[in-house]
């Protein structure tokens, strides 16, 4: 009796034992989901911020975003986005993105989806194909059910234009359509359930009259850095295509601003693109890569135009207001005059004088050679080239301060302009008036 009696205690406490492990496991499964779990399909950042190879501020920055940046969201990582941006994967902070979609609540979903989706059936008869250029009844309809849909935040007016086009694109891109911003049948099916057979679209098709190949593959290959693509492209707008169209698409996707098929077709993508680009580079946003923009993206003149003659400016940094001409998060080429040797800098702040950064590791290994390898607080003279124009300035080369790239440059360096004056004694200094001056009669 006694043996029965303790073999049933045994297989009770085995029973327990096992049932504890099971519950543990269960927890910690459990409690692993959150971390991983898929907050939101899309983001949009809402300040500079920098993407970082790891979830970690000590982690290597793989690209710097500015505001207003669309990303998708892949994964959480405790208080980091782990995100998608053009070629890059990597992480960025979770209080700098603002999420378009969540998946919250089931069921407020569903409700809201049923409640969507007689809004847009109250809009009438689904419309045919539309394309960027049009203006009808038809584009006024689309607006209205992007709008509903929350894509779309401009004004109901009809005109295919470029938020139409920005918004089209972005449901697009949630839904799994190619993203190339036209209201194509599938696209205008997925939102209203069906496409009329009927389209009032006065615009070609696009890729009309070209044999090119499906704009889903890629012809040609993609680049990791500028350098590779070689001289700079002659200029191109819409509608063009050939080898200068797919240097001006890759150069693109290589700084994080094109996502298409690098095939040599200046279509709306890479309109769309060139756009994103000169607005983040404070240019005139046409969506025309002309010689100001092909010298911005490659450095460089573009191909087939006359022997470059830019004409030295000297601002005052005060009575020019250099802060607008140059804005924070401006990226710009620096040539050093005695030496001829040029490099990235992005322009961090600075009130009384520029804060800047070298872009990349080798940018800061070019400013050490400069000074004969090693950082310096002496002055030289530099050009400044930023949007088609060359600037006279001066600058130190010794790391200091706030940092926010990641780049062997521990901090920022000063770059003066005429008039401007030092953090720390608020006054004019002679030294990088000189250097100034002797940058002034130098030419890029």
């Amino acid at each position: 009796m006694l043996i029965k009696n303790a073999l049933h205690t045994t297989k009770d406490i085995c029973t327990r034992v096992i049932c504890a492990l099971l519950c543990a496991l269960l927890a910690v499964t459990m409690l692993s989901v959150p971390e991983g779990a898929l907050a939101a399909s899309e983001g949009v950042t809402n300040a500079k911020v920098v993407l970082r190879k790891e979830a970690n501020k000590d982690s290597k920055a793989l690209q710097t975003l500015y505001a207003g940046e669309e990303v998708d969201i892949l994964n959480t990582k405790g208080e980091w986005y782990k995100v998608r941006y053009g070629k890059y994967t990597g992480y960025v902070m979770k209080k700098y993105v603002k999420t378009s979609t969540s998946s919250t609540s089931s069921s407020n979903t569903s409700s809201s989806g049923s409640s969507v989706s007689s809004k847009i059936k109250a809009l009438g008869s689904a419309p045919g194909i539309m394309r960027v250029g049009d203006e009808n009844s038809d584009v006024k309809k689309l607006q209205q059910a992007l709008d509903i849909l929350g894509y779309y935040d401009g004004k109901i007016d009809g005109k295919y234009g470029s938020g139409t086009t920005a918004a089209v694109k972005a449901y697009q891109k949630a839904k799994g359509l190619t993203p190339d911003g036209y209201a194509g049948e599938r696209t205008v099916k997925s939102i209203f359930g069906s496409c009329s057979s009927k389209s009032l679209t006065t615009q070609a098709a696009p890729g009309s009259g070209s044999s090119s190949s499906s704009v889903s593959t890629a012809r040609y290959p993609t680049v990791d850095s500028i350098a590779q693509i070689g001289s700079a492209p002659a200029t191109s707008r819409m509608g063009d295509s050939g080898t200068k169209v797919v240097k001006l698409q890759q150069a693109l996707e290589c700084l994080g601003y094109y996502d298409g098929a690098i095939d040599g077709s200046y279509g709306n993508s890479t309109y769309q693109a060139v756009k994103r680009f000169q607005t983040k580079r404070g240019m005139k946003a046409d969506g025309i890569a002309g010689a100001s923009t092909i010298r911005v993206l490659f450095g460089e003149s573009p191909a087939g135009s006359s022997s470059t003659s830019y004409k030295t400016e000297v601002l005052d940094w005060y009575a020019d207001n250099v802060s607008s001409v140059i804005p924070k998060g401006a990226r710009f080429t620096v040539k050093d005059v005695a030496t001829g040797k040029t490099f990235e800098m992005v322009r961090w702040s600075g009130g009384d004088h520029m804060d800047a950064e070298p872009r990349t590791d080798e940018d800061t290994a070019t400013i050490k050679a400069i000074y004969g390898g090693s950082f310096s607080w002496r002055r030289r003279a530099i050009l400044i080239q930023y949007n088609g124009h060359v600037y006279a300035a001066s600058m130190n080369g010794m790391p200091h301060g706030t940092e926010t790239i990641s780049n062997e440059f521990d901090g920022h360096l000063c770059i003066h302009f005429k008039n401007s004056k030092t953090h720390g004694s608020d006054k004019v200094d002679p030294d990088h008036q000189n250097a100034v001056e002797k940058a002034s009669k130098a030419t890029w």
